[in-house]
């Protein structure tokens, strides 16, 4: 079932905002012309991971380098700091760990979560708008 949550300029770009929908608060998140939904539940501990840190990912050509990844949206819990990529929600450090995501879609400038019996198997999804 896809519920309207919003026109897509309610939800600012590399920003995350926090809605309830359908008894459940879904993190909603525009990143470099995608758009990603995700339960604002870390899996390691329960933290509201939608109140952590977003950001691109850091990584490192050679050792001592850091380069920021703007194409990789990471989201950090503000409780432990455990991040995951808002692409798979697949925890960085191990991929056996992921945030329950939603399938979400962008209709007539509309933002449309698709809610249903949550499922650790099924791929995050996301739109390009």
């Amino acid at each position: 079932m896809s519920i309207d949550v919003g026109a897509l300029t309610e939800f600012a770009e590399g920003a995350i905002r926090t809605i309830g929908v359908n008894g459940r608060e879904v993190g909603i998140v525009r990143w470099n012309g995608a758009v990603y939904a995700v339960h604002n539940l870390c899996t390691h501990q329960s933290g509201p991971i939608c109140s952590g840190v977003l950001s691109g990912r850091l990584t490192a050509a050679s050792p001592g380098g850091m380069d920021l990844d703007l194409s990789t949206p990471i989201l950090a819990c503000p409780w432990h700091g455990w991040e995951f990529d808002l692409r798979t929600g697949h925890a960085l450090h191990d991929a056996q760990h992921r945030l329950h995501t939603f399938p979400v879609h962008v209709e007539n400038g509309r933002v449309l979560v698709d809610i249903g019996p949550v499922s650790r198997d099924t791929a995050a999804q996301r739109v390009q708008v």
